[in-house]
């Protein structure tokens, strides 16, 4: 296991570059983490604990962070291959608890058939196979593919709180709470 990182203080122009790059609640997460890495042992009792599930989530559904840092192809990034790995292994985490996740049984169920369709999506013969980032592009220009993406906001949502709409409203604004 790597060191943890170490406490930091972030300034409050750190804090509104955050806000702008990601909704409220990932913002809120990063800066808790980052500011309080211990809370990365604490023990995962309810669904917004899974804070990678959510932030894959969020990815799914958000294209322009899929045409900004999809498809380096070995490059710095992350790439379709990578998420769905992480947004497969966190789902099956959380669903195969048998309830000892706090969360809702709509929650419960959201997750479950994003899961299913994103599954589908990956397993259709005609979706392009893309690994480390090789046919990132055609999926994020697949219709198919946006329409799990607005799927997958109303999870994020549903899970998170997040008004995604307001936020992408918001983004240039100054209106965060630190």
């Amino acid at each position: 296991m790597g060191k943890m990182p170490l406490p930091r203080k972030l300034s409050d122009r750190e804090k509104e570059e955050i806000h702008k790059e990601r909704p409220l609640f990932m913002a809120k997460k990063s800066i808790e983490f980052t500011e309080n890495p211990e809370l990365y042992n604490q023990p995962n009792k309810k669904i917004t604990d899974f804070t990678p599930l959510i932030y894959c989530i969020w990815k799914i559904f958000n294209k322009s962070y899929q045409e900004q840092y999809w498809g380096k192809q070995g490059q710095w990034g992350d790439n379709f291959g990578e998420t769905m790995e992480t947004f497969r292994m966190d789902c099956e985490a959380v669903l195969d608890t048998d309830d000892i996740i706090e969360m809702t049984q709509k929650q419960r169920e959201m997750i479950t058939e994003l899961l299913r369709i994103v599954e589908d999506y990956s397993g259709d013969k005609n979706t392009p196979l893309s690994r480390y980032g090789e046919n990132d592009q055609a999926i994020i220009n697949d219709p198919r593919w946006q329409e799990i993406g607005k799927y997958a906001k109303l999870v994020y949502e549903e899970l998170s709180g997040d008004d995604l709409d307001a936020w992408e409203r918001s983004r240039n604004g100054n209106n965060y709470r630190f």
